[in-house]
């Protein structure tokens, strides 16, 4: 358990001014350093030193949006011979991410609180073998503020590397036909493929769900969208 000044100290690194009411999940971050990184200045260290971070020469996904990190422990098991790296900003998702690949004792991944749009403070050029993003806000009447934008792929144009590929699904059927067209507006990337219907294709039993697809499909009947790109140059 961590005493006064260890929480005064981390509760001061989050916030600028005191609070009455914490988030309690912010001190069990602490109990995770194998599998959580909260500390800017350390993320940004291993710009470029990911794979002396998991001790290998295994290939890095990123994954940004991570959520409660069911797609990222089904990622890990799966792929023993990759380095997963979820982003994600809630104290509480990280702290149920890093229970889940603990209880697991996986070793290739790995969670960071940090925004999608600071990944070149953290991440060097063509560092990352593939990218992810599950079901992203989409930002309906308001699509500046969306995720995966013209933006989103010159930060792409760094750190993916020739070859590598973007993984793409959403339940929103206008954001996917927007990515889809918003790729083939790009020169450097190509839709190799797409489907909108991502449980009833050759891929599903590739699929590892999320949180957020797993409770969706349980409640509703709703296809799931999902591209794959693949960067050219």
């Amino acid at each position: 358990m961590a005493n006064d000044s260890i929480k005064d100290d981390l509760w001061r690194h989050f916030f600028k001014n005191p609070r009455k009411n914490y988030n309690p999940y912010i001190l069990r971050l602490l109990d995770y350093p194998e599998y959580i990184i909260f500390d800017k200045e350390i993320m940004d260290s291993y710009k470029g030193k990911w794979k002396e971070f998991f001790k290998n020469d295994n290939p890095v996904y990123l994954e940004i949006g991570s959520g409660s990190g069911n797609f990222a422990q089904g990622m890990a098991m799966r792929y023993p011979e990759r380095n997963h790296i979820g982003l994600e900003l809630r104290f509480k998702r990280l702290v149920l991410s890093a229970t889940k690949v603990k209880r697991d004792n996986s070793k290739n991944v790995l969670f960071l609180r940090r925004r999608g749009e600071e990944v070149l403070s953290f991440v060097a050029e063509n560092e990352i073998e593939g990218v992810y993003v599950n079901f992203p806000d989409p930002w309906e009447e308001n699509e500046k503020n969306r995720v995966v934008q013209e933006s989103f792929f010159k930060i792409l144009d760094v750190v993916l590397k020739k070859g590598g590929k973007f993984f793409f699904k959403t339940d929103h059927d206008k954001y996917y036909q927007d990515v889809i067209d918003l790729v083939n507006s790009i020169d450097g990337y190509e839709v190799i493929y797409h489907t909108p219907d991502l449980h009833n294709s050759e891929k599903a039993a590739d699929n590892i769900k999320t949180e957020f697809e797993q409770l969706f499909l349980c409640k509703h009947n709703k296809n799931i969208n999902y591209i794959e790109i693949e960067k050219t140059k």
